[in-house]
């Protein structure tokens, strides 16, 4: 049986290798030079803090400058890195690559420098002589680490242009508690595991402003839904992905807690972007920079007349109003559903 060699051990990339380790399935699981704190107290406790479960045996752990050992007997690659570290740790594995591996990325945003996609950083970054060589899947849908490590019932959705790929990722994850979908739209569930940050940040606002209610809350799902769509259809993809496991079903489960419902939550109370970051410790919150990198992404598309902003995607205008042009919360909610 080949090895899948994880490339990152933070929370997602431990709670894969946890996954795949009690289904018998052998993993290297490699962390960079931030991963090391992690990586010495797995050796050292056999468990997991962050995640609070054991590490299965079967899975190897590896250091950063143990990159080529970690690529022994190895088949799929999977990249849970952040997404800002896409582009590094994507160059920083092609020594060790060839047309035999299958890459599977987990990282979910908009590189800020390219206005790509995770999995377009990666073909890009392709040697020459592999590039079109190597096929790349993408793994979308709702997956919480930590319930994911703790074995409960988790469906994600595999997407490749190579369904061969596709499908053979997706057999080495899929368990009685791992349901698995197949899909050639690879665009759309990139799309949807990035833009679903930003609706999140409305929902939490939306909490914050109006409460623990109903109606305004379904409002806020139903249009991040409907946008996601929209948006996925001018870049080329699939509406239905928008509106399946790939998006509603993302969107959902990071509206129900996190980091970027928490931040717009806070802003929904009336406090401004810093000060909801400083309560917040400085946090790190992906839909932050996710909405920047999307928002330039979309006038990209606007201007080549693919999408209109203010029709076709009117809740995420709002957000980016609200966290880049100095809009204030009721405003911009105000425009919004009285547009």
């Amino acid at each position: 049986m080949n090895k899948v060699l994880i490339i990152g051990a933070g929370v997602m990339g431990s709670a894969l290798a946890v996954h795949l380790g009690n289904k018998g399935q052998g993993v290297n699981l490699w962390g960079t030079q931030w991963d090391n704190e992690i990586l010495d107290d797995m050796k050292k406790s056999g468990r997991h803090s962050g995640l609070d479960v054991v590490v299965p045996n079967g899975i190897d752990l590896y250091y950063e400058h143990q990159l080529e050992e970690a690529f022994k007997d190895v088949k799929l690659i999977i990249i849970a890195v952040i997404s800002k570290g896409m582009g590094y740790i994507s160059k920083k594995i092609n020594p060790y690559l060839n047309k035999k591996h299958v890459i599977l990325t987990v990282t979910k945003g908009i590189d800020e420098d390219t206005l790509t996609t995770m999995t377009q950083v990666v073909e890009q970054s392709l040697p020459t002589e592999l590039k079109n060589q190597i096929s790349i899947v993408k793994l979308g849908g709702p997956i919480i680490a930590i319930e994911l490590a703790k074995g409960k019932f988790t469906e994600g959705i595999f997407a490749s242009k190579d369904i061969e790929a596709a499908i053979y990722s997706a057999d080495i994850f899929r368990s009685p508690k791992f349901r698995t979908n197949i899909s050639n739209d690879i665009d759309g569930v990139e799309l949807c595991a990035a833009f679903k940050n930003s609706y999140a940040i409305a929902m939490g606002i939306i909490e914050g402003l109006e409460g623990d209610f109903n109606n305004p809350k379904a409002a806020i799902m139903a249009r991040g839904s409907i946008e996601m769509a929209n948006i996925v259809d001018a870049f080329g993809g699939n509406r239905e992905t928008a509106l399946g496991i790939a998006g509603v079903g993302d969107y959902y489960v990071t509206s129900q807690g996190g980091r970027n419902g928490k931040l717009g939550s806070l802003l929904g109370q009336g406090n401004s972007v810093e000060q909801a970051l400083e309560i917040m410790n400085n946090a790190t919150v992906e839909g932050i920079p996710m909405t920047l990198n999307g928002y330039k992404l979309l006038k990209e598309l606007e201007n080549q007349g693919r999408i209109v902003l203010k029709r076709d995607a009117p809740l995420f205008l709002e957000i980016y109003n609200i966290l880049y042009d100095e809009k204030s919360i009721k405003d911009g909610i105000n425009s919004y559903w009285n547009e």
